[in-house]
Parts: C-alpha cells; sequence; structure tokens
C-alpha cells in the first residue's frame, strides 16, 4: 500500500534515505494510508506477552486464528527510530501484537520478510527471488495461509521480473540450515522506497563485517546496529535496510541499518504465541524450530483431541503457546496444528458487516471480497430471508490467491454495543478537526462520527474529509460510531 503524508515527494525521499527499516511504510491494497507526523516512540514495557504470526481473520483482528481486541490502537510498520507510521492491516500480513495477557492489543507492528526487485520467477516451481532471497508460493492450508496476491496481481503469472514487490513470509529453514520463504502475501511496492529484508544471520565474518541473508551477502560496516551496543551472532534475527533497487549478486550489499530482535529480552517471562512452519523437527529431543526459534515440546498439551507430537512434520503450520527459558529456548505449554480438522476449510475468520452486495458470490465483509455460493447460510438471528448489505454477520473460509475468501459457512451475529465492529458507508458533513467529529449520512440515517488518534485514514485525511463519500468501520457507542478506519469510498 502507498503511503502519502500531507509533505512534498522531496521530504519523503529524505525521509526514506534516513534509512528506515519498513521503508517509509508499505502495506495492504490500492489505498493510501494518510500519514500524520511521526509519534514519539511507545515507553518501554517491563515484559510483554505477544502474538507473533500472520493475519488471517477480522473480528476484530484474528492471527493465526487468536481473536485480539483491537479497539484502542492503530497498526504501523516501526521505522528505525521505533516510531511508527500507520498502515492498513490486510489479510496475509505478518504482525506482531503485544497485549495486556487478556488479549487486548497495546501495539500491532506490521512487518514484511523481504522488500525489493525481482530479479526471478519461475511460475512452473512456484517461486520467485527478492534479494536473494527464494520465495515460495503456497497453494496448501496444511502448510501455512494460502499465498494472497495483492491487485493488480492474481496469480504468480502475473508477477514479473523487475517489478518492485514486498512479500510478507513464513521463515522456513531446512535440516541443512538453508532458509527459504513461503509467501502469505505479494504486493507491489512503491518505487521511492528503500529495500529490507528480515532473517536469520549466516556465515558472520567479523573481520569483513559481512554476514548472509539466504543468498544476499551483506555489508554491514556502515550500518547503524540497533539496539545499540548489540552483538551479531549467527542465527539471530535481523531486519535490515537497504538502498533502494538492491540486487543480490557476488558483491556483497551495503546495509544501512540493522535491527537485532531479541524476543526472549522483549518478552521478559510473559506468555508468548508463535505462529509459523516447522523447520527442523527433532521427534526424540522433542523439539522443534520454527521461525528460526527452538521450541521444546516436552511438556507442551495439544489443543486438538487425538493429535499429539506424531502428527508433526516439517513444513507443518503451527502455533505454539509458551514462554522464552533462559537459553532462548520457547518452552511450549500448548500446540496447536493448523489447516487441519476442524480447522481444515476455515483458515479465514470474518466478524463485520455485509457491503457492496452483488450476487452471493459477489460481495465484501470487512472489505474482504466474499464467496458464500456454496456456504452453510444462518440468517434467522437478522430477520433477513436472503443475503444482503448491512447485515452484521461472522463467517469463516478458505482464501484463494487472488484474495477472495471462499465461505463455507455465514451466520448472522447479535452487534454488542461498543464491542461489534460495523461498517457504513455514506456522504461526510460538518466536519470538525478540532473535536475529530463529522456527520455521515447514509442511504437509511445520520450518524455521528468521532474519530481518534488511533484512527486509519485510506485514501483521504482530516482536511480533506468534507464532502466525500467514504466507508467507516468501528464500533457504537452511545449511538456514536467511533471511528477504527476512514477509507474513501472509490
Amino acid at each position: 500500500m502507498k503511503i502519502t503524508p500531507a509533505f512534498s515527494k522531496t521530504l519523503i525521499a529524505a525521509a526514506c534515505t534516513a534509512a528506515v527499516l519498513s521503508a517509509c511504510g508499505g502495506g495492504g491494497g490500492g489505498g493510501t494510508a494518510v500519514v500524520p507526523p511521526t509519534a514519539d516512540a511507545p515507553p518501554a514495557l517491563l515484559g510483554t506477552s505477544t502474538v507473533s504470526g500472520t493475519l488471517t481473520g477480522f473480528g476484530s483482528i484474528i492471527v493465526d486464528g487468536i481473536r485480539i481486541d483491537n479497539h484502542a490502537v492503530a497498526a504501523g510498520r516501526e521505522i528505525e527510530d521505533g516510531s511508527m507510521r500507520p498502515v492498513e492491516l490486510k489479510l496475509g500480513q505478518h504482525v506482531e501484537v503485544e497485549h495486556d495477557g487478556t488479549l487486548v492489543a497495546s501495539k500491532i507492528v506490521v512487518g514484511s520478510e523481504v522488500e525489493g526487485t525481482i530479479t526471478a520467477v519461475d511460475v512452473t516451481a512456484g517461486t520467485l527471488t527478492v534479494l536473494g532471497q527464494i520465495v515460495v508460493i503456497n497453494t496448501d492450508a496444511a502448510l501455512g495461509p494460502v499465498t494472497v496476491f495483492e491487485a493488480p496481481y492474481t496469480r504468480l503469472a502475473d508477477v514479473k521480473s523487475g517489478d518492485g514487490v514486498e512479500i510478507h513470509a513464513l521463515l522456513k529453514t531446512d535440516a541443512a540450515g538453508k532458509v527459504s520463504l513461503q509467501a502469505t502475501r505479494v504486493e507491489k511496492k512503491i518505487a521511492d522506497e528503500a529495500d529490507r529484508a528480515r532473517g536469520l544471520v549466516s556465515e558472520l565474518s567479523l573481520t569483513a563485517h559481512t554476514f548472509r541473508l539466504g543468498n544476499l551477502l551483506v555489508d554491514y560496516s556502515g550500518a547503524r546496529l540497533l539496539p545499540a551496543g548489540v552483538a551479531l551472532t549467527n542465527g539471530a534475527e535481523v531486519q535490515v535496510a537497504l538502498p533502494s533497487a538492491t540486487t543480490a549478486g557476488s558483491t556483497a550489499v551495503k546495509a544501512t541499518v540493522v535491527k537485532v530482535k531479541d524476543r526472549k529480552g522483549e518478552s521478559q517471562g510473559k506468555q508468548v504465541e508463535l505462529g509459523g512452519a516447522i523447520a527442523v523437527l527433532d521427534v526424540v529431543a522433542k523439539t522443534i524450530t520454527v521461525n528460526g526459534i527452538k521450541v521444546d515440546l516436552s511438556s507442551a498439551s495439544f489443543n486438538q483431541s487425538g493429535r499429539g507430537l506424531a502428527d508433526l512434520k516439517a513444513g507443518s503450520y503451527v502455533v505454539i503457546k509458551g514462554t522464552y527459558g533462559s537459553d532462548s529456548t520457547l518452552k511450549a505449554t500448548t500446540v496447536v496444528i493448523r489447516g487441519v480438522d476442524q480447522d481444515k476449510g476455515n483458515e479465514v475468520e470474518l466478524h463485520g458487516t455485509t457491503a457492496d452486495f452483488k450476487a452471493s458470490d459477489d460481495f465484501k465483509i470487512r472489505g474482504v471480497p466474499v464467496d458464500a455460493s456454496h456456504a452453510t447460510i444462518d440468517l434467522a438471528s437478522c430477520l433477513s430471508a436472503k443475503l444482503a448489505n448491512d447485515l452484521q454477520v461472522s463467517a469463516t473460509g478458505s482464501l484463494t490467491a487472488s484474495g477472495k475468501v471462499i465461505l463455507t459457512s455465514i451466520k448472522c451475529e447479535k452487534a454488542q454495543d461498543g464491542q461489534t465492529v460495523v461498517e457504513r458507508e455514506g456522504v461526510t458533513s460538518r466536519v470538525e478537526t478540532v473535536a475529530k467529529t463529522f456527520t455521515l449520512t447514509t442511504s437509511v440515517e445520520a450518524l455521528a462520527v468521532q474519530w481518534s488518534t488511533a484512527t486509519t485514514f485510506v485514501d483521504v485525511d482530516a482536511a480533506t474529509l468534507a464532502g466525500k463519500r467514504v466507508k467507516v468501520e468501528g464500533t457504537v457507542s452511545a449511538g456514536v460510531l467511533r471511528a477504527e478506519k476512514i477509507a474513501l469510498k472509490k
């Protein structure tokens, strides 16, 4: 997603040149998240509970099947100084969510695995190459989220060498230590952003000041290492910022920023949930490796009837809950195998308002295109005889490469004041930028809308809001629609 702040392109370029890790934004499909001035970095917390994985639904947000309340916080992409720039949430994105231990989010960070120029596409093998990283397209939900392509892409054949892309992915490592990325989301990247890559350090040379991320040889001699004073080690998880249009070759590319991820230090004994693909499985030792993290399963229980250690295999898509031990091993308490049992065919979960209804196979929920033509439909609690706009529903289904979800079930659910996310479309008037309010006139009513600093604006901002047709997502409390997202209707 293109980020267009209310500054000149010159200033955007200057900010990007300042070696931001997330390349001045990015994100989901087709919209332009309008960027306010960068906020101060939030204060460090004394250990936080986290959920790390792939966005698989909305209601508020759902990460690898885990439902998280995000009403009070906007998602963002992290800049090198720790500050955040807003981004629209989309299916297939990789997210890190900090929460209070009861799954009420305090921070949501969206981060891709690689952003850069495609140097090879192999449609037959189902792979593409970016910054020396081999990216595998996935069509099997048992191996992880199916790869979704953001328009104008609908499949791998649409992607061409020379395209700039942003790819969200599962990190996979085989028994020999070879790293690949299994894409969960592929989208076009704006040309003036810096490139970036995330992965595990290998072949570290403290003398030459180089290391490898996959096939990418990185020279960090002139890079800023974060956090300050950190020491690089083989196997460390890092995010690397690079000059735009970088390509991997036999010579090292010069990094501008290298940030080391310390998951154990950040959690400080708090519970974490980690979603990813099993890279290495040791049945005797009862350990697996997920996203480069060693996981001890010796005391873990499986949250699925009849499932156990024998059901795990390399490549299985799992969600682990546990805490980090003194040796940085994740001590698992529970394991869920995704893409099997009742989860099969129901990998995506959506809670929201039906919109843009044309037919049972062509409408949207939470901005996600869906097809309910073969779904089990229960509209009794809606008091509706058929599907239509403005029904409050919950739905499950499978994601296709084009981004459409083929629903297996859809049913009405009762809206709860201040909790249920609803969507309304209409024309704005009486915009008060100081009070952060406006009136939204829909086809059936006039609604009072309140926005806040946690509201995401897409293709519009407060200064240009008056008189526009927009879609507003949020919760209704005391008759006021409290906006979480305001998007220009195209």
